[in-house]
Formats: C-alpha cells, sequence, structure tokens
C-alpha cells in the first residue's frame, strides 16, 4: 500500500512505520478477539486525514473521488 500512496504522490515524507488503515472504534476497554461477520459499505471518496495525536483534532489533507 505505501508504494502505490508513493506512486500517486500523496507520501513524499511517508514514515515507513505507519501502516494505511481504517479505524472503526477507539475504545479503553479490552475485548477478547471473535470472529464476525465480514462487514460492507460503499466508498464514494477516500480522504487522508491528519490526526494529531493526543487531541481531538483532525485535518483533511487530501480528498478524492472514487466515482467510476
Amino acid at each position: 500500500m505505501t508504494d502505490a500512496l508513493k506512486q500517486e504522490g500523496l507520501a513524499q515524507s511517508l514514515d515507513m512505520r505507519f501502516t494505511p488503515h481504517v479505524t472503526l472504534l477507539y475504545d479503553t476497554r479490552v475485548l477478547p478477539e471473535r470472529q464476525v461477520e465480514p462487514i460492507q459499505w460503499t466508498v464514494t471518496e477516500f480522504v487522508l486525514i491528519q490526526s494529531l495525536i493526543g487531541k481531538t483534532r483532525h485535518i483533511p489533507l487530501g480528498r478524492w473521488s472514487l466515482r467510476g
């Protein structure tokens, strides 16, 4: 995935420890792993967001439409 980001010019100063991901939930509870049904949703755009660590502030850096 990081190679694809670089090819699109989105990784000028990409920290190689970075892992692209989708955050579904933040919580302090620890839950045991369990199987779940596959999750599906329709995606219409991709937004690159800078999340300021320790703050509740998120800065959109770019937005790309995924409509074919």
